[in-house]
């Protein structure tokens, strides 16, 4: 019979994540075809949902925090002219019509000579009567709520099944998601210090041919479509570098656009961050502006940003012909229309008037200096007042110290903030980010909890200051082994500063690093493992396993098998290492059983004991399997190993379970103690 139960029930049975509130983000999502994730991808999006959802605490509700991670321009006034122009419309009164989905005529037209009035052309125009000089008409552009929806919608046009799309990184993880949400696969191109974080054509040439090449091999048996490389997304300005490819550039850009042109890669060319460009000279080089390559890009424009209405969510998207007609089939069928005061915004920021180059020239010169005067606040607060532009140092100084209004203290911020940098080469010409490296934290510690992770990071800041911020993994940090995270500094001078302030006063609470570190096994390891190994059973199990036993056991056979082995377990083990030296290990598996995970080993250098490694494995083991989504781990230790009992006990474990082993011709009793990974890891720092 059938089973009954209510529509809401039924919903809530398919899908069990809708049962639970969230307070911040909601849900990231999944891909559409229900495929999971990639593993690069995948990576950022838990590293989103953990600082937007995760890491908030229940006191959420009552006691705000600080985010330093979010998008926001600063608090500035909106666009004159687009206001003008959204009131204008309102007045007359003619909100009762449905707007066309592509778009007024009238509104196209302006936008359509503001990019050409920026170079915009095409040098291979199709043989329509209404195509202008420019090789470009109206039916070259449309517009929509955000360019996070036009890029969505793109993605869908552009890509099909296991298609890839190329995203620098850094970049906005976001725009990852969605892409691999709308069935697109995602890989990242690594910037560099050594390129001045700039695309460098060479490496995204050898990447697109590398993944190119993989894909013909993977499919090369299949009938019909094999998948390639479809786009590069070309952030110009970057988020979150803040670097510009601007005029003095058009040489690299032309590289870029000849490397994707050349292998039939389109170019992507978000210029939403294009007017919040530092300095009048160095503003943002649309591609489309260079003769020969209009029609292998997209190029994506917006107000959010720069104009001070992200609230509105507006904007428009150039492109071929082609493009434009799916675009708008599919904004047809998705949403029907882009409402018409959208685009009446965008033709009051992006049109040709004497008027707007008037109210731009005065808008924009106040706002990028706004700009440059809190990045300097950020520079002063984080590498100390000498390191600030002489231009500003005057202004940043009175301002810190008139919100910290203690001398002494104020003296010591003024100094900058320990153990923070800012990385090589890195230094903002356009948006409001900057990346923090937090490296030289990797390893201190707060009550005997270490901080080995960008989770750990987050953690500690959270709890000890309330401040959130975008780690390196959630912007494709290309330097894994750092520990970053990205700051926008359009917030207002005194949440800044309280924050930077509280950042530096948690810093202090820290202990020095240990002088090892945590880490996953290399091969390499694998010997130093294995005599641990020996030495540890024949050390602590003297008086427990029978001696013929342990008399058996030797280094080569030990190592033998471990390294036999370490491809399938290489992930399962991690490492306390000094220099090149392991001072011990811990190997820990997922179940799928009565408990989700399990502790299976841990053994330590006999002349490293009671020295606190074995602790800080442990802790570093329960955190990992936590953040793979594991709730509990039981550990299994002999009955007669008092030390071992002892040990588990005082690290908050209780017995559950007792069993039987054997080993070689005896056997032995064993004592199972049972965590909970959530309250083991809710109680660090």
């Amino acid at each position: 019979m059938l089973k009954k139960s209510s529509a809401i029930d039924r919903l809530l049975r398919e899908n069990p994540n809708l049962g639970n509130r969230r307070f911040g983000l909601p849900d990231i999502g999944k891909r559409h075809d229900g495929e999971f994730f990639n593993p690069t991808v995948q990576a950022i999006a838990d590293a989103i949902d953990f600082y937007g959802y995760e890491v908030r605490d229940e006191l959420i509700t009552t006691v705000k925090d600080v985010d330093l991670g979010g998008g926001n321009p600063t608090n500035f006034k909106p666009f004159p002219l687009s206001i003008a122009r959204m009131k204008e419309s309102l007045d007359k009164s003619l909100m009762y019509r449905y707007p066309y989905t592509e778009g007024d005529d009238n509104l196209r037209k302006i936008l359509l000579d503001y990019v050409e009035n920026l170079g915009f052309i095409n040098t291979m125009p199709y043989s329509f009567d209404d195509i202008d000089k420019s090789g470009l008409c109206v039916h070259n552009l449309t517009f929509l709520p955000s360019t996070s929806i036009a890029f969505n919608y793109i993605v869908n046009i552009i890509a099909k099944p296991g298609d890839v799309i190329i995203v620098p990184g850094p970049n906005y993880g976001l725009f990852t998601i969605r892409a691999e949400r709308a069935g697109a696969e995602v890989e990242i191109l690594p910037l560099s210090a050594d390129d001045n974080w700039l695309v460098n054509p060479d490496k995204l040439a050898e990447k697109i041919d590398d993944i190119n090449e993989s894909l013909q091999k993977v499919y090369n048996r299949r009938k019909g479509y094999v998948p390639r490389v479809v786009a590069f997304l070309n952030m110009n300005p970057s988020n979150p570098t803040g670097k510009v490819m601007s005029e003095k550039d058009v040489d690299l850009l032309k590289k870029i656009a000849d490397v994707c042109a050349i292998r039939g890669v389109f170019i992507i060319d978000d210029l939403v961050y294009r007017d919040l460009s530092y300095k009048e000279e160095n503003v943002a080089k649309p591609i489309a502006s260079i003769p020969g390559y209009f029609r292998n890009t997209i190029s994506l424009f917006g107000l959010s940003k720069s104009y001070g209405m992200a609230s509105l969510r507006a904007g428009f998207v150039v492109a071929d012909e082609i493009i434009i007609r799916e675009l708008v089939n599919r904004i047809f069928q998705g949403m029907d229309s882009a409402p018409d005061i959208v685009g009446q915004a965008l033709v009051g920021a992006f049109n040709t008037s004497k008027e707007r180059q008037k109210i731009y020239n005065e808008y924009f010169g106040e706002l990028r200096g706004i700009y440059q005067y809190k990045y300097n606040l950020l520079l002063a607060l984080v590498d100390g007042i000498d390191a600030v532009s002489p231009k500003y140092r005057n202004q940043v100084e009175e301002k810190i110290k008139e919100r910290i209004n203690d001398d002494n203290l104020a003296k010591e911020i003024l100094k900058g903030t320990p153990f923070i940098d800012f990385p090589k080469n890195l230094v903002p010409d356009a948006g409001f980010f900057a990346i923090l490296d937090f490296t030289k934290l990797k390893g201190m510690k707060y009550k005997g909890n270490t901080i080995n992770t960008e989770r750990d990071l987050l953690k500690f800041f959270y709890k000890r200051s309330r401040i959130r911020f975008l780690v390196g993994q959630s912007i494709s940090w290309p330097n894994t082994e750092e520990l970053v995270g990205r700051i926008t500094y359009a917030l207002e001078d005194e949440i800044l500063i309280d924050a930077l302030v509280n950042m530096h006063k948690a810093i202090l609470l820290l202990s020095p690093a240990d002088d090892y570190l945590i880490r996953k096994n290399r091969l390499e390891d694998q010997e130093q493992m294995a005599h641990i190994k020996v030495d540890g059973w024949r050390n602590a199990y003297d008086n427990i396993i029978s001696s013929k036993y342990l008399h058996k056991l030797d280094y080569k056979s030990q190592t033998e098998r471990y390294i036999a082995s370490f491809e399938e377990y290489k992930d399962l083990v991690l490492v306390a290492v000094k220099d090149d030296e392991v001072l011990g290990y811990s190997c820990f598996s997922y179940n799928n059983e009565k408990y989700d995970s399990e502790l299976v080993s841990l053994y330590i250098k006999p002349d490293h004991l009671n020295k606190g490694i074995g602790t800080t494995l442990f802790k570093e083991t329960a955190k990992e399997l936590y953040e793979n989504n594991k709730k509990n781990m039981i550990v299994w230790c002999f009955n007669d190993n008092e030390s071992a009992k002892t040990f588990y006990t005082d690290l908050g474990g209780q017995i559950v379970e007792t069993k039987t082993v054997t080993i070689g011709d005896e056997e032995y009793e064993e004592v199972g103690f049972y965590y909970d990974l959530k309250m083991i890891n809710e109680n660090c720092f």
